[in-house]
C-alpha cells in the first residue's frame, strides 16, 4: 500500500499542534470561546482519523478501515461548520480591534481559513471519488493533513531567537513567520508530489497553499474582503455552523454518489 509511514507522520502533527497553540490556546483553554473548542476537537479528531485509516489499511485490518472510514461523514460536516464559526469569531475580534494581532490580521487571516476549508473539503470529496484508485485516494487523504502545517509552522518560527526583528521582502513579525510556513508546507506538498501521476492531490494542495499566500497579502488586505468580512457577522453563528456543514455533507454525498450504484464498493478509505 502507498504511503506505507503516513500514518506516523500525520501522529508526528500532534505534538507540534500542542506546542503551537499553546499561547493561544491550550494554554487558556477556559477563555477560548465553544467555537474555537469545536474547530480544535474537529480537526485533532481528522488527523487521528486519518492516522487510523493510514494505519488499519497497511495492517490489513480492512474491516476497521471501511467501519472507520464511515466516520468521515460526520466528521468533515462538523469540522466545516466549526471552521466557519471560528473563522466567523476572528473576524469579530478584527471589526471591534480587540487586540493588535486581529485588528492586522484578522480578516485576512478568515480569507485564507475559507480558502483551506474549501480545499480540505475537495480534497475529501476527490478521495471520494477515487476510493477504487488505491494511490489517488491515498494522495487525498494524505494531502489533507499538509494544511495544517502552516498554522503549526507559522507559530512555531517564532521561537527562533530574535525573529521578530527579521524583516524579508517587507515582511516582519507574524507576515513574516506566516508567509515562511506557507513556502514550507508548499515544498512538502511538490516534495510528495515529485510527478507523479496519482499524486494530483499533492499539487493541488501546492495550489492552494501559494493562492492562500497570495491572497493574504492582496485580497486579504483590501477594503472589498474586510466588507463583506464584517457582512459576514451579521450571520448568526448557528445559521453559519449549519450552512458550512451542509455544505460538506453535499459535497461528500455528490462524491460518493457518483460512483454508479451497481459498481459500488464498500467504503475503503486508504
Amino acid at each position: 500500500m502507498p504511503y506505507r509511514h503516513g500514518h506516523r507522520a500525520v501522529l508526528l502533527l500532534l505534538p507540534l499542534i500542542l506546542l503551537a497553540f499553546w499561547p493561544g490556546y491550550f494554554g487558556a483553554l477556559r477563555a477560548a470561546p465553544l467555537a474555537l473548542h469545536a474547530h480544535g476537537l474537529s480537526a485533532t479528531a481528522w488527523l487521528m482519523l486519518l492516522a487510523l485509516q493510514l494505519w488499519s489499511i497497511h495492517d490489513r485490518r480492512v474491516a476497521l478501515h471501511r467501519a472507520a472510514g464511515l466516520a468521515l461523514f460526520a466528521l468533515v460536516p462538523l469540522f466545516a461548520g466549526a471552521s466557519l464559526a471560528a473563522m466567523q469569531g476572528g473576524i469579530a475580534l478584527f471589526a471591534a480591534r480587540s487586540d493588535p494581532f486581529h485588528s492586522s490580521f484578522g480578516a485576512r487571516l478568515g480569507l485564507v481559513d475559507l480558502l483551506a476549508l474549501v480545499t480540505f473539503v475537495a480534497l475529501v470529496r476527490q478521495a471520494l471519488l477515487a476510493r477504487r484508485q488505491v494511490r489517488a485516494h491515498a494522495a487525498a487523504m494524505l494531502a489533507t493533513a499538509l494544511l495544517v502545517l502552516p498554522p503549526i509552522v507559522g507559530r512555531l518560527f517564532p521561537a527562533i531567537p530574535g525573529f521578530f526583528d527579521w524583516d524579508v521582502a517587507g515582511h516582519s513579525g507574524f507576515a513574516l513567520s506566516f508567509q515562511m510556513a506557507m513556502l514550507a508546507s508548499i515544498g512538502g506538498a511538490l516534495a510528495l508530489w515529485r510527478g507523479r501521476r496519482d499524486g494530483g492531490a499533492f499539487l493541488a494542495t501546492a495550489g492552494s497553499l501559494a493562492l492562500q499566500a497570495v491572497a493574504f497579502d492582496t485580497v486579504g488586505a483590501g477594503a472589498a474582503w474586510e466588507s463583506a468580512a464584517r457582512a459576514l457577522l451579521a450571520v448568526p453563528a448557528a445559521l453559519l455552523f449549519t450552512l458550512g456543514a451542509l455544505a460538506a455533507a453535499g459535497a461528500l454525498a455528490e462524491g460518493w454518489l457518483r460512483v454508479p450504484p451497481r459498481a459500488r464498493p464498500r467504503l475503503g478509505l486508504a
